[in-house]
């Protein structure tokens, strides 16, 4: 009995962790929405996350169930993960670019303030302190 309970925590486990993987992309997912950068850049920030990703799940594997991979334990793991895409992903996305437009709103109205104040009319008073 303790061997199939424990191998029921180890399917939910993947399970969990297909969930999280996900979500923790969604952040990265995220950041590559606000800040553009070049492919090599998505390359790295890539790798990074999937070695991360894959110390951690070899630990959960190991803690759990001594390091042996089981069939269940992929389908699990694939299974939070498609659950997870194609339920919570793109809302959750949306909403936390909604969260950072909203918290970013007022920055940005200040900085179209100071930009139409140092225009003024045609740019004038850029071109006197290009002058001095």
């Amino acid at each position: 009995m303790e061997m199939i309970i424990g191998q029921l925590w180890y399917f939910g486990a993947s399970f969990l962790w297909g969930i999280v993987l996900m979500f923790l992309y969604d952040f990265l997912e995220i950041f590559r929405c606000r800040v553009r950068h070049g492919k090599l850049w998505l390359f790295i920030e890539d790798w990074i996350f999937w070695l991360v990703a894959a110390i951690l799940v070899f630990q959960m594997i190991f803690a759990l169930n001594h390091g042996i991979i089981r069939s269940f334990f992929v389908l699990s793991f694939i299974g939070g993960m498609a659950l997870y895409r194609g339920l919570v992903k793109r809302r959750f996305i949306c909403a936390v670019l909604a969260v950072i437009s909203f918290v970013c709103r007022p920055f940005v109205w200040l900085r179209k303030k100071f930009r139409k104040r140092d225009k003024g009319p045609k740019g004038e008073k850029t071109q006197k302190k290009l002058e001095k």
